[in-house]
Formats: structure tokens, C-alpha cells, sequence
């Protein structure tokens, strides 16, 4: 009966359900190469503490938590830095958490469903059919066993790629974060998957896997009935591919590893059956040991059985040193010789469709002794016991075994290739050579006949008889009816054999060439009938290398160094890539036949992991270019100067320096070698995903690339030194750098047909804009890692480097740096100069800084600054905020009764010199606690100011079209929004949750520049009570602490910069910025405050004839209001005379 039959519900239920296994699977592999980092903390604080993970060692959990839960989680709750750190930690993982979750609950409901199955086959629920009867059929007895199989490898996979308590703290994390309603299946999965005390790359503890297997033990009946199949059968009927009985271990390879697996749910076995493991190794393990249990994961019988007696005293015979040696020195001397055979038939015009056809056999066992021998050598020598190990690498020889690999397999990409290619043409060449023989006969039966002008030939009616015959027999060949017709070609060539003794035709010779060549076209149409599809399926299970899939990335080094000695060996590489995509075959085969959704994600999974190998082993073709780079950077730059406009006749030959361009074309010409060597590769399909080697080599570049500009940059860019000259050494020295590459990079652009500047604008953007992102992070709650970051590739990675000091990367430090030497305790900002300058008037920060800057990280840097500064402006605004409000509070009372005092502010208070005097004393104290963070977001916003200063020149010189073309932009919506404000209800607002018209352009605007920081709102702020009079304070605060400076033309502090003295400018950019994330309300009501000290303390001085001047608290508190007025785009001057007399700035001058 056919059990795959849409009609048979067993049959596909048991297919679905290893579809689904196999699905399970790739998604285990795929989740364990995307653990985050925090999960791998080490059980033991002390070996966490250089971690930049260590902060979450107190809220990730193992099992112990579920024996004491509410222990855990009041630690968490009443520690507030944990519950936010925990808070953080569930917005950035639960997603990832899920799909760990997922996994292991879909292992678990796998094996249950196993379960349900064979009991509904025991219990009879599938009509006529039994296990028994499954077990009998050919398909059924595969997929019974495979089901089993997958469960195992699920479980050995899971322990060795995901550490038990990474596991452990997956699952309680998960469990944390979500509600028991959504993890009804916790306590199994837990069970399932707690760890078993193994650890990955050591020996397995006692008991191992048998105790891990046993956790969810499935009926032992039927694993012995499985195992006895696969005992006694050939359950994927292989031998027909490998027919010689010195094979057999090869063609059974996969019902081996099945078996290892399985073995483990029946230990009895392993344990105490002598007679069964004996007919167990002398069928499967006669002359191997070593096996890939599931795509090239490997298992070494020596070791893993040897805790088993019964497995053990098997094996022994197959592990003595004399076998060990028989095998090892026979395939270490085959491998020479095959590589000659190989060599023979690789040479140019041997393998003809012809000859393969002829020789069709001989070819086919040469395919088997090369996988043959190469499956021995690639396994055995990873065995982990030393003595066996050096008894099969004597004599090895590791490049000998991948240059026979790689013939190997472009000998089989090219018979394969001529397979296919006979197979689509084998109608028409039958058709063809059968036309050429029965013309021929005709031609023969005409020529006898007698008749036919200048023949000069006696007529003989038999012979022309006989020929006609023949003719129309020929043509009465059915190319279907390949049987029959195989049996009348024999016969007609054997008839066209005999008549050649008739004497007419043995003294014709003319009539001789024609028989002989009709036999050869009947001999071809022999040869065509042979050719099956079942050949190219003998070829796939033959030349299958899945079972290396881990191990030839061991192999990875030599076979750069070769591409590396010989750049056209990449032709052999792709023959081997396609060999590879083999891996592809045992998961997809059960998800195609079950017609499973899972089809394209596990492909693509499989295929993705092939491409990454194939970008692995041809990256040392732009790695070997930009060796060679280099070279031209260095001679670009250090020996071949920039030739003048016009030069002297005497002087040419020297200036020519034609032993250094020499050099120059030298090594341009070994890169496109290297470019031509690539390209040679065509177009490939490796699984679903077409490989272009012209886009590889691009990729390639780009990687490489990358690298150079990220270390280049990471390596200038840590700035140690106090020497305020250090920066600007260090920028020069990285502009030098970075132009020389750009520069080099551009020259040979024509030479690998890329576009050179194109892909370095690129690359450098990404690169600066991931590093902003990342050092971002740090002030994000819901971190962004790499799988989910814009920026970051897979298949052109951003190298990360170690941090230094507080930054966590080169724009971080290369920022703080900024910070650090324009500080607001230690210089002076003179908006006149636009720069920052030290006691000694040295400029420290100024234009030609930030020229600077942007020559060196271009404007992608420069607005990569911007913005991380932007980001610690919100972290300094959000802790100031709170400080404010935690200070407004603490004072409410005194705040209130202060309000009641002074209101209504349009007046002056009858106590006003006692409320007044009080303020200023319990203003004192804010200065200290409040205005240095007031003091830093402010030298921040004026860093912004500079650098969108910067970007807008440089705009203009560079871009100046898109410059005006966005400014005029911006003030046709500036004109629309203003004209909707005054009439709503007919001019729509020119953006809506459908339009992203003003988020997107604003990012355009900042990056050239057409923008106020100072006028920017930061965050969102709830309603703050007494907040105007809380800023009221702060601004009394200053009074005192500065004294106008005449010559400079600023406020400076009166203190002394080594004893609390601080920059003025700054504090009061800081006051505006503040202000601004209130309601403007707020600011008025400020002012109003303000206003009405000016005037209650105009109205304390006592009338005096001789008085010139204001009250020295009043004047400065005047100077403070006019650099508010300077600096903020929202506080005019007029908006100052609503609360405070013009007259009192016509009296006031500061100058």
C-alpha cells in the first residue's frame, strides 16, 4: 500500500510530523547562534566582574527560583535600580524570549504528539493499519525511525549549542515577564529541558544521554522494534548506490548515525546485549568509529560507548590498532592515486557527452572511491583518542586531501552537469542518430538496387531487400519502449556485424564506412537508452557531504591560501560550494513532501548558512586586494607626489619616477588577478539563494573595507592624553588616514569594476551611524542589538571593539573628548570668537575644530555627533527634571507661601525686602545642586549650535542646490502651518499620521544644518507645580557669582575656577533649554517673577540725587535677561518690557 498517499491518515500524520521535526530543528540551530551574551554569565560573580553584563547577574534566574519565588521577586521589588534595570531588560529581550519559549515547548510537543501517535496505532484508530504494518512498509519504517531519530538529535543539539543554564535562565525569565495563563506547558518544557550537568567540549558525565533520554520515555517496544529494522534492513535502500561490499559502511552512513541516536532510548542494548551490538557494529561500524550523527555534528564511538559493556567488547575489534592501521594506510595511499585518475579525466576534452556515455560505469565507481576515502579521512582524523589519532595521521597529508576534494567534486559537478544535459536532450539524440542510421541503410538499399546514376555496382535485389528491411526496422525503434528497443538495437548491430562478410560489400570499402558508422549511431542509441534519472539520484546520495558540514571549516585556511597562490582555483571551490548544499537534503525532503509552510524559512536557513561559508573562504580575495592597497596608499601618498599643472622638459624624466609607477602597475595589476580569479565563478545557485560573484566580490570589498576604516578609526580615535593639542593631532592624523584609502580606493575602482566612491560613502555612513546607535544605547531602555539594528549586516559585519573608559566606541569618546575641553569649569565660551578658550586665551574648541571634524568623519560623523549629543541632553534633561522636582517638593510649603506673598505678581509685595532677602538665602543652596547640570546641557546645546553652524556652511559649498531646495522647503511648511493655525477649519495642517512629511524632511534639515538645538524640545514633562518660582530661585541664585567682563564682553565668575567657578554662557543656554521643555506659559510666568524683583528692589532704593546706576543685584540680573533675550529665539525684548519698564534698560549699561 502507498502510506504516502494523501488518502492514508497515518502516512501523513507521521510525515507532517517529521516535517515538523526537522523544522524544530532549524530553528534550534538558528536561535542558538542569536544568544544574547547576558545569558552566558558564569554561575560564579567573580569570574563576571570585568563583564560589561554583570549589573544583570541579579535578576536572571535558574530553576531555583521556582522553588522559592516570592524570595526572588521581593529582592527584585525593593531594590529600585533592579526593578528599572529588570524593566529594561524584559522591553529588550521578550521577543527573543518568546521564540526561545517557543522552541522548547515545540520539542516538548513534539515527543507528546510521537506518543499519541503510536498509541492510536496500537489502539487501532488508523483503519487496517498496525505498527507492525507500518514497520513493513518501506516508507513507513523510514519515517517511523526518523521520527524517533529527530527527537534524539533535538535533545543532544539542544544540550550542546544551548549550555543547561542558559536554558534554565531563558525559561525563567520568560516565565517572569508573561502570565501563567500563556505558559500553560512550563513545568514540562522545564522538565524536559533542565540541565543534565553536561557540558559542551567535555566527556559526558555518568549516565549521559541515557538519563536525559528517559525524561520523557517513549514505549520500549516500539524503539526495539525500530532498532531491529534498522539492525537487519537497508531501510533507505543505498546499496543500489554503493553495490561493492568494501562500501557498505559508506551506504549505510545514514542508517548508522540514526542508530547511534536511537540506541541511546534503549541503554539494554548498549548495556547488556552482547550478540545484538556485535551484529550492530559488524554491519554499520566494521572500519569506521567516528560519525556525523546530524549535519557534520560528530560523535567518536570510542569515547561515547565506552561506558556501555555490551557497546564496548563490540567495538573493540573495529578499535584494535592493526584494523585502525589496515584502514588508515589504505586511504592514505589511495589518495594520490585518485587524485591522478582525476587528473586524467579533468584534463580538456575528456569528458565528453560521448564518453561518458561509453564509459558510464567506470566513471560512477570512481565517484564512489573518491567519497569514499574522502568520508574516512575528514572523520577519522578528528578522533579524540590521541593513540588513534596518531595512527591515522601517519602519512595524512591535510592539502593533499583538499586538493583532492576539490577535483573530486568539480569531477562530479561536471558529470552531473553532462548527466542533466543528456537527460534534456535525450529524446532529440535519439531521434537524430536513429534519422542517421536509417538514411544510411536507405542509402545502402538504393545503392543495390542498381539503379541510382554513377554507382557502377551489379544490382542485388537481396542485399536491397535486406537493407530496406533493416532501414524500416530501424525506424520502427520506440524511444519509449526503452526495453524492447535496447534488444532489437543489439540484434541490428549484430546483423550489420554479419554482412559485412558478404563478399560485395567486404571488397566495398565505401559501403564498409557506412556500416561501421551506422553501428555507432545504433551504439549511441543504446548508450541514450541506458541513461536513466536515477543516475543523477545515485550521483546526489554518492557525492553527499553533509556529514562534513562543521568539519570542513577546518579546511577554511588552506583553502584561502590556495585561492591565494592560485586566484582561478575559485572554478574548483564552487564545484566543492555546490557539493556542500547537500545539507539541504535530508531536512527539506519530509517538509516538501508534507507540504509544510515551513518549506521557505528552513531553506533559506540552510542556504543562508552555505552563503556565509562561501563569503567566509572568498574573503581572502579583498583581504589579499587591500594587502595590495596598501601598498598603492603607500606609494600615493609617500612616493608619488600630485603633479603640477605644467612642468619643466628638463625636469620630466625626473618627475616621471617611472620605477615607482612601475611598482604602482605591478601591484594594480596582481588585484585584478585576484578580480578576474573571482569573476571566473559564474552565477551559482547554492540552495534558494543564487550566488553573483561580481556582487560577492563587491560584499567582499565592502567587508574588508569596513574593517580597515572601523579599525582605523578606533585605533586614532582613544585620545589619553591631557594635552588640549592632542585632538587636533589626532583628527589630522586620521583625515591623512582616511583620504589616503578614499584615494586608493577610488584609483583602483575601474580595475574590479565597482564604483569606488559609491561604496565607500556608503560603508562610511553605515559605519558612523552604527557606532551612534551603539553608543546610543546606553541612554535607551529598549536596547538595540545587532540582529535588530539597521546598520548592522550579517553578511558585511560592523566590527565592535573593547570599550575605553565610559564610551563604548570611537564617536562616544571622540564626543566626551568635546566635552572635556570645552568645559564649562575650566573655559571661557566667547560667542564673538565661536569658540572656547582657557585662562591663557588659547583656543581650545573652535571653528576650526569642527572644519576639522567634519574634513576627518565627514558629515556623517559630524551628524552623528549631533546627534548623541542629542541623546545626552535627554538623559542630562530627564535627571534634571527630576532633581527639580524632588527639590520643588522638598521646599512646596515654603513655595506656597512664598506664591501667596508675592501675587499678584503685577504688583510689588508690601514685604517684599523680607520675602526678597529670604529668597536669596534659600537660593543660595541651588547653585551647587542645580545649575552645574544647567551648566553641562547648556555647553552641549552650544556644541549642537557650532556643529549645525558647520553643516550648514558646508552645505551650502557643497550642496548648495538641495541646500536651497530644502530651505525653501521648509519655509513654504513653516508658511502652511502658520496659515492653518489662523484658519484651521480651511487649511489643513501639511502633515498627518498618513504623511510623514515633517519627521522625514526635519532629518534633512538637521543634516545640513537648518536648525535652532537651542529652540529644540527634548522631552515630554508632566505638570509641575511652583516650577516658574523654582526657576525664579535658580536665576537669584546666579546673582553674585559673576561680574561683567569689559574686555571680553562676557559674564565671568567672580570665584576662582579651581573653587567652584563656572562659565556663564552656558548656564544661561542651559536656563533657556530648560525653560523650553514647559509650557511657555511657564516662561512668562518666570519673567513675571523676575520682573517684579527688578522692580520691588528699584523701588527699596532710597530717592538720591547722586545715584548713577542701578543696584548691583538688579544689574545682574539685567546682563542675565539680555543673554536670555541673545541666546533664545522665544524670550524677546519685548516680551522683557511687560514686566519690566523700558526705562530700566535705557538707565542700565553694562558697558
Amino acid at each position: 500500500f502507498d502510506f504516502l498517499a494523501e488518502g492514508c491518515a497515518a502516512g501523513q500524520t507521521l510525515v507532517r510530523l517529521v516535517s515538523r521535526g526537522n523544522a524544530i530543528l532549524a530553528e534550534l540551530l538558528r536561535l542558538s547562534q542569536n544568544i544574547p551574551p547576558v545569558f552566558k554569565l558564569s554561575s560564579n560573580p567573580k569570574e563576571n566582574k570585568d563583564s560589561p553584563f554583570a549589573k544583570y547577574a541579579n535578576i536572571l534566574f535558574d530553576f531555583k527560583y521556582l522553588k522559592n519565588t516570592d524570595l526572588y521577586e521581593d529582592k527584585v521589588e525593593k531594590n529600585v535600580a533592579l526593578r528599572e534595570l529588570d524593566s529594561e531588560f524584559r522591553e529588550a529581550h521578550i521577543d527573543l524570549l518568546k521564540r526561545f519559549y517557543l522552541l522548547f515547548e515545540s520539542i516538548y510537543k513534539y515527543v507528546v504528539d510521537f506518543a499519541r501517535y503510536i498509541e492510536d496505532l496500537q489502539q487501532g484508530v488508523f483503519i487496517q493499519l498496525t505498527l507492525d504494518l507500518v514497520l513493513l512498509n518501506s516508507d513507513g519504517k523510514q519515517l517511523m525511525t526518523e521520527a524517533l531519530y529527530l527527537f534524539g538529535v533535538m535533545l543532544i543539539l539542544m544540550d550542546e549549542l544551548i549550555e543547561g543554564t542558559v536554558r534554565e535562565r531563558l525559561l525563567i525569565s520568560y516565565f517572569r515577564y508573561k502570565d501563567q495563563s500563556e505558559t500553560p506547558l512550563i513545568e514540562f518544557v522545564c522538565q524536559l529541558c533542565s540541565r543534565t550537568g553536561y557540558v559542551p567540549g567535555q566527556k559526558y558525565p555518568a549516565k549521559y544521554p541515557v538519563a536525559y533520554f528517559k525524561r520523557y520515555p517513549l514505549p520500549m517496544e516500539v524503539v526495539t522494534m525500530i532498532i531491529g529494522r534498522l539492525r537487519t534492513d537497508d531501510i533507505y535502500n543505498q546499496v543500489r548506490a554503493y553495490p561493492r561490499p568494501e562500501h557498505r559502511s559508506a551506504a549505510l552512513a545514514t542508517q548508522a548515525s540514526m542508530l547511534y541516536i536511537i540506541l541511546y532510548f534503549a541503554p539494554k542494548i548498549l548495556e547488556t546485549e552482547q550478540a545484538a551490538m556485535r551484529e550492530i557494529v559488524d554491519k554499520h561500524f566494521a572500519d569506521n568509529w567516528i560519525i556525523s550523527y546530524y549535519l557534520g555534528y560528530m560523535a567518536d564511538l570510542s569515547s561515547t560507548w565506552s561506558p556501555y559493556p555490551a557497546a564496548a567488547a563490540a567495538l573493540s575489534n573495529t578499535l584494535q590498532s592493526g584494523n585502525i592501521n589496515r584502514h588508515a594506510s589504505f586511504y592514505n595511499q589511495q589518495v594520490p592515486k585518485l587524485i591522478k585518475r582525476l587528473d586524467q579525466l579533468l584534463t580538456d576534452g575528456v569528458l565528453t557527452k560521448d564518453f561518458i556515455l561509453q564509459r558510464n560505469p567506470m566513471l560512477m565507481d570512481v565517484c564512489r572511491e573518491c567519497n569514499v576515502c574522502i568520508r574516512w579521512l575528514i572523520l577519522h582524523t578528528q578522533s579524540l583518542n590521541r593513540k588513534v589519532k596518531e595512527i591515522v595521521l601517519q602519512g595524512f597529508d591535510k592539502h593533499n586531501l583538499l586538493m583532492f576534494m576539490l577535483k573530486c567534486a568539480q569531477f562530479e559537478f561536471l558529470l552531473k552537469t553532462t548527466y542533466q544535459t543528456l537527460l534534456d536532450t535525450k529524446e532529440e539524440r535519439w531521434n537524430a542518430c536513429k534519422s542517421e542510421s536509417s538514411d544510411r541503410m536507405k542509402e545502402l538499399s538504393e545503392y543495390f538496387s542498381g539503379e541510382k546514376a554513377l554507382t557502377r555496382v551489379k544490382k542485388n535485389e537481396s542485399l536491397r531487400a535486406w537493407f530496406a528491411t533493416i532501414s524500416e526496422k530501424v525506424t520502427g525503434l520506440d524511444f519509449f519502449d526503452s526495453t524492447q528497443a535496447g534488444r532489437k538495437i543489439q540484434q541490428l548491430m549484430v546483423a550489420l556485424e554479419e554482412v559485412e562478410q558478404f563478399h560485395q560489400i567486404e571488397t566495398n570499402l565505401q559501403v564498409q564506412q557506412f556500416l561501421k558508422d551506422t553501428r555507432e549511431f545504433l551504439a549511441q542509441m543504446m548508450n541514450i537508452v541506458n541513461i536513466r534519472e536515477e543516475y543523477l539520484g545515485i550521483l546526489a546520495v554518492v557525492s553527499d557531504m553533509s556529514y562534513a558540514w562543521q568539519l570542513i571549516r577546518k579546511f577554511v585556511p588552506r583553502m584561502q591560501q590556495q585561492i591565494k597562490q592560485d586566484p582561478s582555483s575559485v572554478i574548483m571551490l564552487r564545484s566543492t560550494f555546490l557539493k556542500l548544499s547537500s545539507i539541504l537534503d535530508l531536512p527539506l525532503v519530509r517538509i516538501n513532501q508534507a507540504k509544510s509552510p515551513d518549506l521557505i524559512s528552513v531553506s533559506e536557513y540552510y542556504s543562508t548558512e552555505l552563503v556565509k561559508f562561501v563569503r567566509m573562504v572568498l574573503d581572502i580575495i579583498p583581504n589579499s586586494m587591500f594587502i595590495i592597497l596598501d601598498k598603492i596608499i603607500e606609494i600615493q601618498t609617500n612616493q608619488l607626489p600630485v603633479l603640477p599643472t605644467k612642468i619643466e622638459k628638463e625636469r620630466i624624466s625626473a618627475t616621471a619616477q617611472l620605477a615607482v609607477r612601475h611598482k604602482l602597475a605591478k601591484a594594480t595589476y596582481a588585484i585584478s588577478v585576484f578580480t578576474e580569479g573571482m569573476l571566473a565563478m559564474e552565477n551559482t545557485l547554492v540552495g534558494v539563494i543564487e550566488i553573483d560573484p561580481k556582487q560577492l566580490l563587491e560584499d567582499g570589498i565592502r567587508k574588508t573595507l569596513v574593517q580597515r576604516i572601523a579599525a582605523t578609526m578606533n585605533s586614532i580615535l582613544v585620545i589619553n592624553s591631557s594635552n588640549p593639542d592632542e585632538l587636533s593631532k589626532r583628527l589630522h592624523q586620521l583625515t591623512d588616514r582616511l583620504e589616503g584609502y578614499r584615494r586608493s580606493f577610488q584609483y583602483i575602482q575601474d580595475y574590479v569594476n565597482i564604483y569606488g566612491l559609491k561604496i565607500w560613502q556608503e560603508e562610511f555612513s553605515r559605519i558612523v551611524n552604527y557606532n551612534v546607535e551603539q553608543e546610543c544605547n546606553s541612554f535607551l531602555k529598549k536596547k538595540i542589538y545587532d540582529h535588530q539594528s539597521a546598520y548592522q549586516s550579517e553578511a558585511i559585519p560592523i566590527p565592535k571593539f573593547p570599550r575605553v573608559g565610559d564610551s563604548v566606541n570611537f564617536v562616544g569618546r571622540l564626543a566626551r573628548e568635546i566635552v572635556r575641553q570645552s568645559s564649562f569649569q575650566s573655559t571661557t565660551y566667547l560667542d564673538q570668537m565661536s569658540g572656547w578658550f582657557d585662562a591663557q586665551g588659547r583656543e581650545l574648541i573652535g571653528i576650526r575644530t569642527f572644519t576639522l571634524l567634519n574634513r576627518s568623519i565627514g558629515v556623517f560623523g559630524v551628524t552623528g555627533l549631533d546627534r548623541l549629543y542629542c541623546f545626552m541632553i535627554v538623559k542630562k534633561l530627564q535627571d534634571l527634571v527630576g532633581a527639580c522636582r524632588n527639590q520643588i517638593k522638598s521646599r512646596a510649603p515654603y513655595f506656597d507661601k512664598v506664591a501667596n506673598e508675592l501675587h499678584p505678581t503685577s504688583t510689588i509685595p508690601n514685604s517684599a525686602e523680607r520675602v526678597y532677602q529670604e529668597a536669596v538665602k534659600n537660593s543660595a543652596s541651588l547653585f551647587d545642586q542645580i545649575i552645574p547640570s544647567v551648566a553641562r546641557i547648556g555647553q552641549m546645546q552650544l556644541i549642537r549650535k557650532h556643529i549645525a553652524s558647520n553643516l550648514n556652511f558646508s552645505a551650502k559649498i557643497d550642496s548648495k542646490t538641495m541646500f536651497f531646495a530644502l530651505d525653501a522647503m521648509n519655509s513654504a511648511l513653516l508658511t502652511d502651518v502658520e496659515a492653518h493655525y489662523k484658519n484651521p477649519e480651511e487649511k489643513p495642517y501639511p502633515d498627518n499620521n498618513e504623511n510623514p512629511l515633517l519627521p522625514e524632511l526635519s532629518e534633512y534639515l538637521e543634516a545640513v544644518g537648518i536648525n535652532d538645538p537651542i529652540t529644540k524640545i527634548y522631552i515630554t514633562t508632566k505638570p509641575l507645580n511652583f516650577f516658574p518660582m523654582f526657576m525664579f530661585f535658580l536665576f537669584l541664585s546666579l546673582s553674585g557669582k559673576f561680574h561683567f567682563s569689559k574686555s571680553l564682553s562676557v559674564l565671568v565668575p567672580n570665584a576662582p575656577r579651581k573653587k567652584g567657578g563656572i562659565d556663564s554662557t552656558p548656564v544661561i543656554v542651559g536656563f533657556i533649554t530648560l525653560l523650553k521643555q514647559f509650557h511657555s506659559i511657564h516662561t512668562q510666568k518666570f519673567l513675571a517673577f523676575v520682573g517684579q524683583y527688578i522692580r520691588a528692589n528699584i523701588n527699596l532704593v532710597p530717592k538720591n540725587p547722586k545715584l548713577t546706576d542701578l543696584p548691583k543685584e538688579v544689574r545682574d540680573l539685567l546682563v542675565f535677561l539680555e543673554l536670555l533675550c541673545k541666546y533664545s529665539t522665544s524670550i524677546k525684548r519685548e516680551d522683557l518690557e511687560s514686566y519690566i519698564p523700558p526705562y530700566v534698560f535705557d538707565f542700565f549699561t553694562h558697558f
